[in-house]
């Protein structure tokens, strides 16, 4: 297994055994997984955005 997906099943493993259900625990974790790429991408548009008019306001 690749270190991603030990770090995503010990992050569903701590949900669990805080008494999330299985099911939920899983959706939380891909919401979280998504939530984290979005923010990802949103931070490289921000820096393309800002190096192409480093004059535009942040």
């Amino acid at each position: 297994y690749s270190r991603y997906q030990l770090r995503i099943a010990a992050r569903a493993r701590e949900l669990v055994d805080q008494g999330t259900p299985v099911e939920a625990a899983c959706r939380i974790v891909i919401l979280e997984d998504q939530l984290e790429e979005a923010q990802r991408i949103n931070a490289e548009h921000h820096r393309t955005a800002q190096s192409e008019n480093p004059t535009a306001a942040a």
